[in-house]
C-alpha cells in the first residue's frame, strides 16, 4: 500500500508540474505584446465542431484522453498541444490502471436516443442521450447524475469534454472504477476554463 501511494504522489507531482508550467507560460504570454508563436489548433473549444444529433449516430471507440480549452480563456494564447498532450498523458496512466485503453472502450449512440457502453466486448452501461446546441447530456440507467459533456468533432474523431471535477463521475457511470482522479482533478480545476474527457474514433 505504501509503495502504491508513493506512486500516486508521485505521478500528482508531475502532473502538477506540467500545470505550473501551463501557468507560467500564461504569465509569459501576457506580461509582454500579448502574443504567443505556440500553436494551439486542436485545443480550442469551437461553436464550428459541435455535431448535430445525426452526425454522432453510430460506434465510436475510445482511443485517449483529452483536454481542451474554452475560447474565452487566456490560455488560448499561451497553451500550447504539446503541453495538452502531456496532461492527457500522465491522464492516461490512470485510466490504464482502470482498464481503459486504446480501442477497448465502445460507446454507441442510436438514432432513438439510446446509447450503450462495451467494454472488450461487454455491456457495462447504457441509458439515453440528448442534444442541445452545444452539450450533450447522457443519463445512466441506475445512476443518479447524468454526464453533460461538451462534444466536437472533427474529420472522423469525436471529442467529449466535461469540467475536470465530472470526470471521475463520467467514468464511475461508465463502470470504471477511477478513484484516484479525484486527487488529479482537484489539480486541474484550479486551470480555468479547462476541461478534460476522452477523444473517440467511429468504428
Amino acid at each position: 500500500m505504501a509503495v502504491l501511494a508513493f506512486c500516486a504522489n508521485n505521478a500528482n507531482a508531475q502532473l502538477n508540474d506540467i500545470l505550473n508550467k501551463v501557468t507560467s507560460k500564461v504569465s509569459s504570454a501576457t506580461s509582454g505584446s500579448g502574443n504567443s508563436t505556440l500553436s494551439t489548433i486542436g485545443s480550442i473549444i469551437s461553436s464550428k465542431l459541435v455535431p448535430t444529433s445525426a452526425q454522432i449516430v453510430g460506434t465510436w471507440a475510445y482511443r485517449e484522453p483529452a483536454v481542451m480549452f474554452t475560447s474565452g480563456n487566456a490560455l488560448k494564447s499561451a497553451t500550447s498541444s504539446v503541453v495538452s498532450k502531456q496532461i492527457e498523458t500522465k491522464l492516461q496512466g490512470y485510466l490504464n490502471k482502470a482498464g481503459i485503453k486504446n480501442g477497448n472502450m465502445t460507446i454507441t449512440f442510436e438514432k432513438d436516443k439510446s446509447f450503450y457502453v462495451l467494454r472488450n466486448g461487454k455491456k457495462i452501461a447504457s441509458g439515453t442521450y440528448a442534444v442541445s446546441k452545444s452539450d450533450v447530456t447522457l443519463t445512466f440507467k441506475g445512476k443518479k447524475t447524468p454526464s453533460k459533456l461538451t462534444p466536437q468533432l472533427d474529420n472522423g474523431t469525436l471529442v467529449v469534454v466535461m469540467d475536470a471535477t465530472k470526470l471521475k463521475t463520467f467514468f464511475e457511470n461508465v463502470g470504471s472504477n477511477v478513484s484516484q482522479l479525484a486527487t488529479v482533478t482537484s489539480l486541474l480545476k484550479s486551470m480555468d476554463g479547462m476541461k478534460v474527457g476522452i477523444r473517440m474514433t467511429k468504428k
